[in-house]
């Protein structure tokens, strides 16, 4: 029952990915769709109608699940899991590629310097985008392709390491109303932590602003060990 019921939320959240994906790119802006809402708010000063009810909405998803748009929303970090999933089919491999931890734990705190330059950025209205000769959509297509190839390599390097709306929404999820944790039926075995593309050591401590709520270590686990509940 169990596995029937995490094939379905995994189904509802690739359903979920690919509508907001669609959305994206019929917009015609490949701004991080967060990212670009909150530039447009502090340039001109207006909070339209769709700005406040989006915002709020991923502010009060956050709070109360965790850093679900990432997991199930962000268009940017759907297609970084395509690209490491491909390389998971071509290779058949059995664990996620991954960074020393030393390396790792030290780098995802990358991604707040990054979200304080971008609020320095948009504050002071410096056109970095003018500096560097480039248009916004030019520039994030740029840092997509990049990001896309390098996640091919190390799952959802963007996410972990450089991805200011990651940053914001870890800040949120720091203590989550849901939390992912393991119970009494967990053996150590540690195949949840070889399918997280977050590099979360679920055995040792589930890390909640670094988890996206993917729920692959809940796909993973054979004991039903991961609860995710209040």
């Amino acid at each position: 029952m169990m596995v029937n019921l995490m094939d379905k939320l995994q189904i509802l959240r690739k359903i979920s990915q690919t509508a907001v994906f669609i959305k994206f790119i019929l917009s015609g802006s490949y701004v991080l769709m967060l990212i670009g809402l909150m530039d447009k708010f502090m340039l001109s000063g207006f909070a339209g109608k769709n700005f406040i009810i989006i915002f709020l909405a991923v502010i009060v998803l956050t709070l109360i699940f965790g850093r679900v748009y990432c997991g199930w929303l962000c268009p940017w970090g759907f297609l970084f899991e395509l690209s490491y999933i491909l390389r998971v089919k071509l290779f058949k491999l059995k664990k996620l590629p991954e960074l020393p931890e030393n390396i790792h734990n030290k780098l995802i705190y990358l991604k707040y310097i990054v979200l304080f330059l971008f609020i320095i950025i948009t504050v002071f209205q410096l056109n970095l985008y003018a500096l560097l000769g480039l248009s916004k959509n030019a520039m994030a297509l740029v840092v997509l392709t990049v990001f896309t190839i390098i996640s091919f390599f190390n799952p959802r390097a963007f996410c972990k390491y450089f991805c200011p709306v990651g940053a914001l929404l870890s800040i949120l999820s720091i203590k989550p109303l849901f939390k992912l944790k393991l119970n009494n039926n967990c053996v150590r075995c540690k195949l949840c932590e070889r399918k997280c593309p977050m590099q979360i050591k679920l055995t040792n401590d589930v890390n909640q602003k670094e988890c996206v709520r993917c729920f692959e270590c809940k796909s993973a686990c054979k004991k039903d060990a991961i609860d995710f509940k209040i």
